[in-house]
């Protein structure tokens, strides 16, 4: 099983939007895709949420305007999740259930050779962390009381795992270790996600957790000190699922959609000030 998992593509329905008045987000997927267009034997595309930046009708139009070509391509089931930026009703409104690999909320989306994709919506309108309701997890453990025949890939936009830099962690998912609680002792061999802008590894359960770079840019977690800063570059990971632990192999390339086109100058840079002021929007 061979996995392409991409997230935060923070597509407009206006094509003349720029994300920080710099990012091309279309310009960026598409040139993501055709630096992709070789890489074979795919199984899934799993996008991880925040597909949308406006939760706009156009952008999701858009986003399978896009995506849907290269996964028939592929041969490819196509799998979407809903992340902070996203409308999860204007998608399900503008995307049929039953079309190629479309989901809203929390769907089972089966994959060849006996595996399937369970998606869950950690999206909480209006603000920028994650939540899962009690229902959700409810659900969650019934699904996985009956275990796929060749294991179960777990798709939710925020990680379960501690954010590392101060803005992030207020936008954490709420109720991992209730998560962890479902997950022990599952057929989840692997939990994709995506929020975090960068790449990041870690376990739930013992279970291996991936964090895959942003599409429109790409958040430095280790070097920007006491700042937030994210670059005009973009991210893509190849995730392999067979006997023993899961093999993830990660792109970090130059930005197809950066109208600078200068990757020293960072997308943003928030100060304090700046940092508290999106907590005070976003977070708890």
């Amino acid at each position: 099983m061979r996995i392409l998992h991409l997230s935060d593509t923070h597509l407009y329905g206006d094509p003349a939007a720029r994300h920080y008045d710099r990012i091309d987000t279309a310009a960026a997927l598409r040139g993501l895709l055709a630096r992709c267009r070789d890489v074979p034997d795919l199984d899934a595309i799993i996008h991880t949420g925040d597909a949308s930046d406006d939760g706009s009708a156009a952008s999701y139009r858009l986003l399978h305007e896009i995506l849907e070509p290269f996964a028939a391509a592929k041969d490819a089931e196509l799998v979407i999740a809903m992340g902070n930026h996203d409308d999860s009703e204007v998608y399900g409104e503008t995307i049929a259930l039953g079309d190629r690999g479309t989901t809203v909320q929390d769907r089972v989306v089966p994959l060849p050779g006996g595996r399937r994709v369970v998606v869950l919506d950690t999206s909480v309108p209006g603000a920028g962390y994650g939540h899962l309701d009690p229902e959700q997890l409810v659900w969650l453990r019934e699904v996985l009381a009956e275990p796929s025949a060749a294991g179960t890939v777990l798709a939710l936009h925020h990680p379960p795992l501690a954010a590392a830099t101060p803005l992030l962690r207020a936008l954490e998912l709420d109720g991992i270790d209730e998560l962890a609680g479902v997950l022990e002792g599952s057929d989840v061999q692997v939990v994709l996600s995506g929020h975090y802008h960068h790449e990041m590894t870690g376990q739930i359960a013992g279970i291996p957790v991936h964090v895959v770079p942003g599409v429109t840019n790409v958040v430095d977690p280790v070097t920007a000190g006491e700042r937030e800063q994210a670059r005009a570059l973009t991210g893509v990971s190849l995730v392999e699922l067979g006997a023993g632990a899961p093999r993830v192999i990660t792109s970090v390339l130059p930005h197809a959609g950066d109208t600078l086109a200068d990757q020293d100058v960072p997308v943003y840079d928030f100060g304090p000030e700046q940092v508290t002021a999106i907590v005070q929007a976003a977070g708890r």
